[in-house]
């Protein structure tokens, strides 16, 4: 019974945990399928300078430089070498054969030294840049079989690597580590298969869609599907067995790239530009430093690029709530669903970096979260988006039934207006023919009449002119759908700026026109334009002016040459003595259908301002009123000289 006790109370010494400046306890080999080594059991030794050799180690270990590991070993992007101690005691009885395995698998080399009792040195190398034939075990991560005598047995391990410092340590039984091994194989297969599953649905679905984000989801699957092969050793144990450094440089390449294509994604599904600018800037940064880390991987500055990568990605990660809250305020189901999806994925993703980065204790769970971010990709975010697209779809069908409504409701106004074009045809041709008897009529009447009183003959020339200007109406109104003067032709040639504005005196008849005073420039150069339509511009501007102003009260004409922006041209100034323009109507008074007063008493449809002025600039001038101090409006015309008109131009 005393022994037993002893043996027990001895048990108790080497599992409880060590004081702080005490040596690690060894570790018993009990009947256990699994030792994890995470409770103080291992010592560990930075060396910066990376050359301390197995005897400078013991006498450091001798000398208590060494101290306890509570946890798992999780330094961060360090370049540091990394030196860990444990002490196994075997006693009689118990298993003999025991496998060390030290994950991660992107340790680019692990040196184990086991010193057996008799004083012998055991070195044994592993790591991801061994390739598979040269590994104890053909595996993805580090192994090394130990068949261990009784008593007290020393292990050294000396770990270097390019990615991020950390390892997880555990003794298997030979049959117990196969059977989690098979396990572990069988779950990869089928995570590994969901990712090609959905990436090829996905370049599928970019084919016959061409949609952006469909290629720019496959994109972030195939670099992130390619990434955690390579955590997981089963690209260098599968893809590339004999080219271990290709498999890690493969590592450093697929992390960059699938952290540029995860901001590009996310970047688009959650139209950051449109609604996040700042938190848009941030993604292009990051997509900029996860650029730069791939270039810089090939020439061995990983290590170094890595940490700022990932802390990018975290400064991302912590701004997400505002895009989750905009999500899921908008109660749509695809929404809200996207919000949960990156809430999760965000989270999961997080932790992976910190861990990563030392800012949290390293474990198996740290890569596992970071393989189970995926999930809300393949799940959640995946549904999302194809009801997010399902319902733009949608709107896209909605707006293309609304287009064709559109086009059938032009092409229904465009036949009207043919229609409409038609009949005013028709109503210019008949009204021609009254118009012309009336004009001979005149005629007849005059010569029949060789002496006639003043107001008779007064009378004949008032009916003369009114039937020229209802011609001039009819071929410039009628015939041309009056209000559509974008689509009337021009007939260019040569206009004498005083023939012009003669004509226009002319039409305006004799009544009106001697109220009118002409202050013409002499020798003025000639225009290039449509006379026909520049003489009915400028008898709206006559007219106006002579009938909104007070009977007998004078109308001044001036036309002058005038440059406007260095072009030479031609400038008309129509003054009046009327009401004037109320303030804040100089740009309104030109809108079709708009009269100033309607109380006036005049008549008129309110599109002679508009009608002139559409002229004007079709040929290349422009019409305005110009206050003035004093009762009165003014409006000024300008047209360029030597500048054909363009034809049909609006």
């Amino acid at each position: 019974m005393p022994r037993h006790l002893a043996r027990l109370l001895l048990l108790l010494c080497l599992l409880a945990p060590p004081l702080p400046g005490a040596a690690a306890p060894p570790v018993p080999l009990i009947d256990a399928p699994v030792i994890v080594l995470d409770q103080g059991e291992v010592e560990m030794l930075r060396d910066p300078s990376r050359d301390l050799s197995l005897e400078q180690v013991r006498a450091a270990l001798a000398q208590g430089d060494f101290r306890p590991l509570i946890g798992n070993l999780g330094e961060g992007y360090v370049p540091d070498a990394l030196w860990l101690h444990l002490t196994l005691f075997r006693e009689p009885g118990q298993p003999s054969r025991w496998w060390l395995e030290v994950m991660p698998p992107y340790l680019d080399r692990i040196d184990l030294y086991h010193l057996e009792p008799p004083g012998q040195v055991d070195h044994r190398r592993a790591g991801d840049s061994l390739p598979q034939t040269a590994k104890e075990e053909n595996y993805r991560g580090a192994l090394f079989k130990l068949d261990l005598s009784p008593g007290r047995q020393e292990l050294y391990l000396r770990l270097r690597t390019s990615s991020t410092l950390a390892a997880v340590l555990k003794l298997w039984q030979p049959a117990a580590f196969a059977d989690q091994a098979r396990a572990s194989y069988l779950v990869y297969g089928a995570y590994f298969s969901l990712i090609f599953t959905v990436l090829l649905f996905n370049g599928v679905n970019w084919l016959v869609t061409r949609r952006p984000v469909f290629l720019a989801y496959s994109g972030y699957l195939a670099s992130n599907g390619l990434q955690w092969l390579a955590i997981t050793g089963l690209l260098g144990e599968y893809l590339l067995p004999t080219a271990p450094q290709l498999a890690n440089l493969a590592l450093g390449l697929s992390l960059s790239l699938a952290a540029a294509m995860a901001y590009v994604f996310y970047a688009m599904v959650l139209e950051l530009k449109r609604f996040h600018p700042y938190l848009y800037r941030i993604t292009q940064a990051g997509v900029l430093i996860s650029l730069a880390t791939a270039v810089a991987t090939p020439f061995g500055y990983y290590q170094a690029f890595a940490p700022w990568l990932l802390l990018t990605g975290v400064a991302a990660l912590g701004l997400m709530p505002w895009p989750i809250q905009r999500l899921w305020r908008s109660g749509d189901l695809w929404a809200r669903l996207l919000a949960l999806a990156y809430l999760s994925y965000g989270m999961l993703v997080a932790t992976n970096i910190l861990g990563a980065l030392g800012a949290l204790p390293f474990s198996d769970w740290i890569s596992h979260v970071g393989m189970a971010s995926n999930l809300f990709h393949l799940l959640l975010l995946h549904f999302a988006l194809l009801l997010h697209l399902r319902h733009v779809e949608a709107d896209h069908a909605m707006a293309l039934e609304t287009a064709a409504l559109a086009r059938q409701e032009a092409e229904v106004a465009k036949a009207a207006g043919e229609e409409q074009a038609r009949l005013l045809a028709m109503i210019s041709h008949e009204i021609r023919t009254p118009i012309a008897v009336i004009d001979a009529a005149t005629q007849s009447l005059e010569l029949l009449d060789p002496s006639p009183p003043p107001n008779r003959g007064e009378r004949y020339d008032r009916i003369r002119r009114a039937v020229n200007r209802i011609a001039v109406l009819v071929d410039l109104v009628v015939a041309r759908v009056r209000t559509d003067v974008a689509q009337w032709h021009l007939a260019p040639g040569a206009v004498e700026p005083a023939a012009l504005t003669t004509a226009a005196l002319e039409l305006l008849g004799e009544p009106q026109a001697r109220r009118v005073t002409l202050d013409l420039q002499p020798d003025l150069a000639a225009l290039d334009g449509d006379a026909r339509m520049l003489r009915f511009a400028l008898l709206n501007l006559l007219d106006n002016a002579c009938k909104y102003s007070p009977d007998g009260s004078p109308v001044r004409v001036e036309v002058r040459a005038a440059a406007d922006a260095g072009r030479p041209g031609i400038a008309w100034r129509v003054r009046d003595l009327g009401p004037g323009i109320p303030p804040g109507m100089e740009e309104r008074i030109f809108e079709k259908y708009l009269r100033v007063s309607e109380a006036s008493g005049k008549a008129g449809l309110g599109l002679g301002l508009y009608l002139a002025r559409h002229i004007v600039e079709r040929h290349g001038g422009w019409l305005r009123l110009r206050q003035r101090p004093g009762p009165g409006a003014c409006f000024v015309c300008w047209l360029p000289q030597g500048v054909p008109a363009a034809e049909g131009a609006p």
